[in-house]
């Protein structure tokens, strides 16, 4: 009887550490590939998040703000204020 109960908590132990690695290998793999997807931009002298964002949002159909949001979110850029020439972007959709 405690062989048994011995064997069916090493059997919970095995299928919950199998459980955790299997997620934990597929949150990887969508960060690895989120940041294979990944673009850099330069910005320009003058260069706004609007005007950055205009050709993303253009491109993917989606609403500029969106894509302003997910630049800013993504660079912890707090407004428009903060992106400064030469500065690196991330951007990642």
């Amino acid at each position: 009887m405690k062989r048994e109960r011995h064997i069916g908590r090493f059997l919970l132990a095995l299928a919950v550490a199998c459980s955790v690695g299997l997620y934990a290998g597929h949150s990887l793999g969508e960060t690895v590939k989120a940041q294979e997807d990944a673009q850099v931009h330069i910005v320009d002298q003058g260069e706004t998040l609007w005007e950055i964002a205009r050709p993303i949002a253009d491109e993917r159909g989606m609403d500029i703000r969106e894509v302003i949001y997910e630049i800013s979110v993504n660079n912890d850029i707090n407004s428009n204020d903060d992106i400064r020439p030469g500065q690196r972007l991330v951007i990642n959709f």
